[in-house]
């Protein structure tokens, strides 16, 4: 079965609502989403700072990493955007979710992902994204 026969609910005004404030916060001139730790004979982990912690759980906890998004399939899509940050510009809510799925999701087997998706600007661009999705839905 392909991520696209699954039924994901849309995402809702109060899903973007709840994220979007951290993209004032991550476009800080000097952000970092944290640092590598670890010690001698250690595998080493990365630890994220404050505000990408609770980026994190808020992602959780408003369902952005939807159970329904398989995101082991949708991999080679979420690559596609990740290669051409421009193809972001036109992507609507819900590929957003799949994007943000497959992120926190591959992070959990490939420790530093999701940082280095911040690194690159891609979670900025994601949240830019979002905000302009939620203007053109109106402010309730």
């Amino acid at each position: 079965m392909t991520d696209e026969n699954l039924e994901m609910p849309p995402v809702t005004p109060e899903q973007i609502d709840s994220i979007v404030p951290f993209l004032e916060r991550f476009e800080v001139e000097g952000f970092v989403a944290g640092e590598w730790k670890g010690k001698p004979g250690q595998y080493p982990w990365f630890q994220f700072s404050d505000d990408v912690r609770q980026f994190f759980d808020l992602l959780y906890l408003k369902d952005w990493v939807s159970p329904k998004c398989n995101w082991t399939q949708w991999q080679d899509t979420a690559k596609t955007f990740i290669d051409t940050p421009s193809k972001i510009e036109t992507a609507d809510a819900l590929t957003i979710q799949r994007l943000f799925t497959t992120h926190v999701r591959a992070d959990r087997f490939c420790e530093g992902h999701l940082a280095s998706m911040f690194e690159s600007g891609h979670i900025v661009l994601l949240l830019r994204r979002l905000k302009t999705i939620r203007t053109a839905m109106g402010k309730v």
